[in-house]
């Protein structure tokens, strides 16, 4: 079964996480854990990891407590949900900087999407993405994705349900502008 740990972060940066990812596997290498991924925001250490079952979170949050405290978990499983559920769900993990939540969120919903509409929430999906890579101290690729994700988003303007699209694209904009990758809310 597949979790996002969320840890708390007291002080690491995104240029920690190999360097966390490294560690977690070493905490946990006999008790049949995989640790596919680590990323570092300004509010939690993110680990993408496989467990047997879901009573083995507290135990693996109680191995990696020298890291951090649990801060919570999420169970990446497919499903089905209304797009303005989703939508707001989606928005909400965003602006917790849990990016590949949100981003697996909106792939639920932009399978099912057509023309500009497929075409706008797949440029959200690309800022996802471009981030989970900025938690990773991976600058130069999380620009290049967003200059992707511009492109999927010029045709769309104005308000899609809650989100301003302008002010997203503006901020896409002055990062790429600028070659220094920002942190902003949607």
């Amino acid at each position: 079964m597949r979790y996002m740990l969320f840890l708390q972060n007291s002080f690491y940066q995104p240029k920690d996480s190999l360097w966390l990812k490294n560690k977690a596997r070493e905490l946990s290498s006999t008790s049949g854990i995989a640790i596919r991924d680590a990323r570092v925001s300004r509010f939690h250490i993110e680990y993408d990891i496989s467990i047997p079952d879901y009573d083995k979170i507290v135990k693996v949050a109680h191995m990696f407590r020298d890291i951090g405290d649990y801060s919570s978990s999420y169970h990446v499983i497919e499903k089905r949900r209304e797009k303005l559920e989703a939508i707001s769900e989606a928005k909400s993990y965003f602006n917790e900087e849990k990016y590949w939540i949100a981003h697996e969120i909106l792939e639920s919903i932009w399978k099912e999407s057509t023309g500009v509409e497929k075409e706008l929430i797949g440029g959200i999906i690309l800022i996802c993405a471009a981030y989970v890579h900025y938690q990773k101290a991976e600058e130069e690729i999380c620009i290049s994705i967003l200059g992707r994700a511009l492109k999927k988003l010029s045709n769309a303007r104005g308000k899609y349900y809650d989100i301003d699209v302008d002010k997203i694209k503006d901020r896409i904009c002055d990062i790429i502008a600028n070659g220094k990758v920002t942190v902003f809310r949607i």
